[in-house]
């Protein structure tokens, strides 16, 4: 499944629209625009509880990790799709309850 979700976070970064970091990220749920949020496996457990009503999708590797995976050359903690572009990551996300 890593490769998959790697393949769809790019064609996500490319087609769509995406915020990067976790206070862009706090504010877009915060917003309503926020239609799935992409966190890495060192995201902080405490911050992830505060996270409701919007599908969380758990990338298995660490910041520096999910940053490949989206092709930056920075670590990424958390990152909300906006607009999911051609891509179906939207299919990878799960409630956080």
């Amino acid at each position: 499944m890593e490769t998959d979700i790697s393949k769809v976070l790019r064609a996500t970064f490319s087609t769509g629209k995406v915020v990067v970091g976790t206070k862009q990220t706090s504010d877009a749920i915060k917003n309503g625009k926020a239609q799935v949020i992409v966190i890495s496996s060192n995201y902080p457990e405490k911050a992830l509880n505060e996270i409701k009503g919007v599908p969380v999708i758990r990338y298995p590797g660490s910041g520096a990790d999910l940053g490949v995976a989206c092709g930056k050359p920075f670590s990424i903690a958390a990152l909300a799709v906006i607009e999911p572009g051609e891509s179906d990551i939207l299919s990878f996300g799960s409630m956080n309850e």
